[in-house]
């Protein structure tokens, strides 16, 4: 089992890397004119647990060839699944959750990172950026190494993220005092008995 000093250790050399890896793909350069290259989720809050990065922009004007044209400009790719989600094959029934979005492979020195890439259409407040800023502000050290540990026993298992996700992690520390994994489990089966 990793030590605790092993899961803060970790978490710390993955946000400076994620950091790197950023920079290196200068995602202002191939995506100019689409807003701001915005870094949200682990690699914001710091409590990163794998190679795993995200990344929006909000262009109401962006096309499929405008999105596909910027990722080929990206350096270091070994793969993309990009997904044009507007109209009825947005991610949400809400019609401002029209997207294109692009998972994508980076090889860095490091290794191979997975890039998510979300280009929003519409212009809403989205909280996601703020969301990881208060996490990084308000996690007590116990809670963090309590959602590193329960991050790093489930990013490599199959439900993860779409069924179980760092955001259900968060929430089961921060708001419901969950600190090991069978607690979390508990927490997991009553959220679905709601």
């Amino acid at each position: 089992m990793i030590s605790d000093a092993e899961l803060l250790a970790t978490a710390d050399a993955l946000q400076a890397e994620g950091r790197k890896v950023l920079e290196a793909l200068r995602l202002d350069v191939a995506f100019a004119g689409f807003g701001p290259a915005e870094p949200v989720g682990s690699v914001v809050s710091g409590l990163m647990v794998w190679r795993d990065l995200d990344v929006v922009f909000t262009a109401p004007h962006a096309t499929t060839a405008g999105v596909l044209t910027a990722l080929a400009g990206l350096p270091g790719l070994v793969a993309v699944d990009y997904r044009d989600e507007r109209g009825d094959r947005r991610p949400t029934p809400n019609p401002v959750d029209e997207r294109h979005y692009a998972v994508c492979r980076h090889q860095a020195p490091g290794g191979i990172w997975k890039v998510d890439l979300t280009v929003w259409l519409h212009a809403v407040d989205r909280p996601t950026r703020a969301e990881a800023e208060r996490l990084a502000r308000e996690v007590t050290p116990e809670q963090r190494l309590a959602i590193l540990r329960l991050k790093h026993l489930w990013h490599t298992r199959p439900e993860y993220p779409d069924v179980v996700g760092g955001t259900d992690v968060y929430d089961a520390v921060m708001a419901h005092g969950v600190r090991a994994a069978d607690e979390f489990d508990r927490y997991l089966a009553a959220r679905q008995r709601r």
